[in-house]
């Protein structure tokens, strides 16, 4: 997916790969953290991915919704 936001901005090469994080806190609570694809274009101007970034937020939603701790 990077590569659709690098042809609008190669700039945006400094936040490809985004990388997520999984951590359990002190209570058992499991959490993830990424930057936000939203922000990653407001960040860039990028302006002419909208569909690429709904996909892409669709795919992370996807993956964090089933993070468990085990």
């Amino acid at each position: 997916m990077g590569a659709q936001f690098i042809t609008s901005n190669p700039i945006a090469g400094l936040d490809w790969p985004v990388r997520l994080m999984g951590f359990q806190d002190e209570t058992g609570a499991v959490w993830t953290a990424y930057t936000d694809f939203t922000w990653i274009a407001r960040r860039h101007r990028i302006d002419n991915r909208e569909a690429a970034f709904g996909m892409a937020s669709e795919v992370i939603a996807s993956i964090t919704s089933s993070v468990t701790a085990h």
